[in-house]
């Protein structure tokens, strides 16, 4: 009798195992998936909003503009300043490249995808841009 009762406690535990092995082999989703997925969810912002707090750390957002300004090469992270053309004028933000294959000069135009991270020191908005791309 009790071998058994260890026989089936040994089957219902390899019956668990095999559940949570199930779990995990799940699809995950692909990088072009949470691009896209990035660019449908990002909102436009600019820097009247953000200013006034309507913009909150880790938001999705978007802006577009020109690369005003560059990091030193040398630098770990590559962050480069992009200046919008907006209703009140210019808003300038930092950007935070994590586009590892984004290669850009200064005045190219650029999209920007990624998410709100607050304002640095100088009290510039700081987006970690995860998708940078040039617009022709």
């Amino acid at each position: 009798m009790k071998k058994y009762l260890a026989i089936l406690g040994l089957a219902a535990l390899l019956g668990c195992s095999e559940d949570t092995s199930a779990n995990e082999s799940k699809e995950q989703p692909s990088q072009q998936d949470l691009e896209e997925q990035l660019r449908e969810e990002a909102v436009p912002i600019d820097f009247a909003t953000v200013n006034a707090g309507e913009v909150e750390e880790g938001d999705k957002v978007f802006i577009q503009g020109y690369i005003s300004a560059a990091a030193p090469a040398d630098e770990a992270a590559a962050v480069f300043s992009v200046t919008a053309d907006e209703e009140a004028g210019e808003g300038t933000y930092s950007v935070e490249n994590k586009d590892e294959g984004a290669e850009f000069m200064i005045k190219d135009i650029v999209e920007v995808y990624g998410t709100y991270q607050g304002t640095d020191d100088a009290g510039t908005p700081v987006i970690e841009g995860t998708i940078i791309e040039s617009v022709k």
